[in-house]
């Protein structure tokens, strides 16, 4: 019962965290190629301090944990610069499938053959459900006539960077799980050094600028960091305790559920018969998968 509600914690906390992004992102005052690189520092910075005072302020390493930290800073950094060089050259909603795709099948596969764990029937059912729930979702905004292939490109590596990220939580969490902490600060330290190198050198003296903010975009940062920086942790408590594909199955199917609500609310999207479909068919698998 603990790791359910756990599970439906992480769910609302990364839907808020995907609302209130879009929020900042809309309102960011800055060049608009800026705001993405802005958002993973001050998100590095606020994670590893949330999670270092989270622990109580310990900080120990492993040589193990080291690697897996800057293994999963990389895939996340990865995952950042591929999402934002696929926004720009083709389809939102052909890049969200592929990252939704990853961060379910990578994990999968990591655990079906390396650890041996294995799912009942219909548990591999309710998989190929959501999977399917995320094309439909998607399918109405999927348009790809004329993408060049370097779009292809950077849609896999957004797939395997987001499964790549779950997965070393998974390998880190297994090897040494009282460290599991200091693994989230590793990440997102180490990735928050690489966005602000890599803002550096395109921006030069006007690095500082970037971060100059109005009020409108502080407030929903604000409320994205907050909602990250409590979602991993939580996230982390989970991972020892439920069958990792599962989890991140639920994990991305409510998430993804939420967010379209969200879009009907708040950003007067008009629903359409796919979405409406695709809702449905991931609300079955998550409550075949909660069983």
């Amino acid at each position: 019962m603990t790791s359910v509600l756990l599970i439906v914690a992480i769910v609302v906390l990364y839907s808020f965290q995907t609302l209130f992004c879009t929020m900042y992102t809309n309102k960011y005052p800055g060049k608009a190629e800026n705001a993405s690189p802005v958002f993973c520092i001050l998100e590095s910075v606020a994670i590893a301090v949330f999670t270092w005072a989270w622990i109580g302020f310990k900080f120990e390493l492993s040589p193990m944990t080291i690697l897996f930290g800057v293994l999963n800073a990389v895939a996340l950094y990865g995952y950042n610069t591929s999402l934002i060089k696929a926004g720009a050259k083709g389809s939102y909603a052909f890049m969200n499938v592929s990252l939704l795709f990853g961060g379910i099948l990578v994990p999968l596969l990591y655990t079906s053959i390396f650890l041996g764990d294995t799912l009942q029937w219909y548990q591999y059912l309710a998989i190929v459900l959501m999977l399917v729930s995320f094309v439909l979702m998607n399918y109405k905004e999927m348009k790809l006539k004329d993408t060049p292939w370097s779009y292809y490109v950077f849609c896999a590596l957004l797939l395997i960077c987001n499964g790549m990220y779950g997965t070393f939580l998974k390998m880190q969490s297994d090897y040494n799980v009282n460290q599991k902490n200091e693994m989230i600060i590793l990440t997102y330290g180490l990735m928050g050094v690489i966005a602000l190198v890599q803002l550096a050198v395109k921006e030069k003296k006007d690095t500082f600028k970037a971060f100059k903010l109005s009020q409108k975009a502080i407030v929903p940062l604000a409320l994205c960091l907050a909602s990250a920086a409590l979602a991993i942790n939580i996230l982390v408590l989970v991972i020892p305790m439920v069958n990792t594909a599962v989890l991140f199955t639920i994990e991305n199917g409510g998430v993804l559920i939420l967010s379209a609500i969200y879009s009907f609310i708040f950003f007067k999207e008009k629903p359409h018969l796919t979405t409406i479909i695709g809702m449905i068919v991931a609300a079955v698998s998550i409550t075949v998968l909660s069983l």
